[in-house]
């Protein structure tokens, strides 16, 4: 059996389509925007912490560089009112840790540090 024109045309086409899809999916103008580092707050002390996510995963809670412990949650940064809060899936996990600093209102996971504070960074 013989390919017509536009059978071929079509096939041609199709390839072209799939090989540019590949192009812009593979460099890095076509690649998702994703996060390179997670702020996280030691529960027991209040502090903000800084961790890069470069090319690893992220164990939650992670351990707190200061005491070796799992006391380091995920925190967002509510600009309405400039405060940092626990972010609502984790705070659960704060019932699991023993001393929770008085720096976080269990209820809400709302902060009580000032906006303008640089998290310590843990490399």
């Amino acid at each position: 059996m013989k390919a017509k024109p536009v059978q071929i045309a079509i096939i041609v086409i199709g390839l072209l389509v799939g090989i540019g899809g590949i192009v812009l999916a593979v460099s890095k103008n076509g690649a998702p925007d994703l996060a390179n580092k997670m702020i996280l707050v030691d529960v027991t002390s209040g502090e903000l912490y800084a961790v890069s996510t470069n090319g690893r995963s992220i164990i939650l809670p992670y351990r707190s560089p200061e005491s070796n412990e799992p006391t380091l949650l995920p925190v967002i940064f509510d600009e309405s009112d400039s405060s940092w809060h626990v972010k609502s899936r984790y705070m659960g996990a704060m019932n699991d840790i023993k001393s929770v600093s008085d720096k976080i209102d269990p209820k809400s996971g709302r902060l009580a540090v000032e906006s303008g504070v640089k998290p310590k960074v843990i490399k």
